[in-house]
């Protein structure tokens, strides 16, 4: 966490937090008590929320104050607090701040955080239409901040600029253990690792040296579900679990390379087979990050010039990964294919059966399965059932999506 030197000289005077505006900038900094010591809780500029004030609760903290200094603002502040609770943002306003967090923010798996390995990096909570930050008390998170954390229903964030901490806090959790751990919790972390890899690659594409150690950590977090899956105690569909309640692009890409490679071990893909399938349901969207981000995050329906572009994510994926000259073709395949369908309804191409390989049929299945059962700001995500039962017909009836592929997801979730 963040470390301060408090002036012993500074005054305090205590105040309440009943009264603050939720959605809203504090304009001062606030502290609290710990055994006689003032501990500075949250900055200025720090987005009050309801998840902060449950953390707060769950915390067990009950006095707070800030600097003498500070009295005028406070009492400024409480004059406009009331007046800002009773505002109703526009909600075309409130999704471009909530948006605007979003993208300079990165998620985290929640899960994984421990207490035994301090945290040096600041939190925030994001569950649309609420975002904000999350203070915590101290450093190493207790039992009861942990708790807390996982029944937020809300997911849990970090800066885009603490994301290397996140990263290096993830490493020291893998050395701690994989003395200890299951191979399912290696894979978790290695899991989250491999996403903020793709993260940083997202945003340095013309790194070659980046790229390469993005598919080697892609293959060995392979080897490890294959090892994973070869054990008779192991349930694939563990693995099949979604943990956030908001669509990133980086978590979607990785949950598909995940699924994609369950439905490549129970199709019997040959080992370096299995390895492409992973790289190209990793790099299946990378054209997204190549088109507008205000058509990719617009709230509502997308004109009919928007999804023109929208769709045009596919080709330029396809065109970027080919001009590597460093990916297998399966690999770019994969990129290119991924909407298209069996019966010829897809883009950008309108291929049809054989035309589309097998790799590409099996992301399409995965990829579809991931984006029905995900909530966005704009839907609600929809259940184990009711996502297989749209897949199901549109293997079984249209004849769009693989029907082989479909019963090896279905067998795979069906799994006790």
């Amino acid at each position: 966490m963040r470390v301060y030197v408090i002036d012993d000289k500074e005054e305090y005077i205590p105040i309440t937090l009943d009264k603050f505006a939720e959605g809203h900038a504090v304009p001062f900094e606030v502290f609290t008590d710990d055994c006689g010591i003032k501990k500075s809780l949250f900055d200025k500029g720090f987005i009050f929320n309801r998840f902060a004030m449950s953390m707060i609760v769950r915390q067990g903290l009950s006095r707070f104050y800030i600097k003498t200094a500070n009295n005028l603002n406070f009492t400024e502040y409480l004059r406009h607090a009331e007046k800002m609770n009773r505002m109703v943002k526009d909600d075309s306003v409130l999704f471009i701040d909530y948006s605007e967090y979003k993208r300079r923010h990165g998620y985290i798996d929640k899960t994984l955080l421990s207490p035994l390995i301090p945290v040096d990096f600041e939190l925030g909570g994001m569950r649309y239409p609420v975002f904000g930050g999350i203070p915590l008390a101290s450093g190493t998170l207790t039992k009861d901040a942990l708790n807390g954390l996982m029944e937020l229903n809300a997911d849990i964030v970090v800066r885009s600029e603490d994301v290397a901490k996140y990263q290096a806090y993830l490493q020291r959790l893998l050395d701690l253990r994989h003395e200890t751990s299951t191979e399912k919790r290696i894979i978790q972390i290695k899991q989250e690792l491999l996403r903020g890899l793709f993260s940083t690659y997202l945003h340095d594409r013309e790194n070659r040296a980046l790229l390469d150690t993005l598919l080697r950590e892609t293959g060995d977090l392979v080897s490890h579900i294959e090892r994973y899956a070869e054990s008779p105690a192991s349930e694939m569909k563990d693995l099949l679990e979604i943990r956030n309640v908001d669509s990133y692009v980086s978590v979607h890409s990785v949950n598909v390379c995940i699924f994609s490679v369950l439905l490549g071990i129970r199709l019997g893909l040959d080992p370096g087979i299995l390895r492409q399938l992973a790289a190209g349901a990793l790099l299946h969207d990378i054209g997204k990050f190549l088109i507008s981000y205000a058509v990719i995050n617009k709230q509502g329906d997308l004109t009919i010039d928007e999804y023109r572009l929208y769709c045009t994510h596919v080709a330029e994926g396809e065109r970027f990964a080919r001009a590597l000259g460093c990916l297998p073709p399966h690999v770019c395949d994969i990129i290119g294919q991924h909407h298209e369908r069996l019966d010829g309804s897809g883009y950008p191409l309108g291929l049809s059966g054989k035309e589309i390989t097998i790799l590409s049929q099996i992301v399409t299945v995965a990829d579809s399965y991931e984006a029905l059962i995900t909530s966005t700001p704009k839907r609600r995500g929809k259940s184990r059932e009711e996502t297989m039962a749209i897949l199901r017909n549109d293997a079984e009836k249209k004849q769009a999506l693989n029907r082989t592929i479909y019963h090896a997801l279905n067998s795979i979730l069906n799994e006790s």
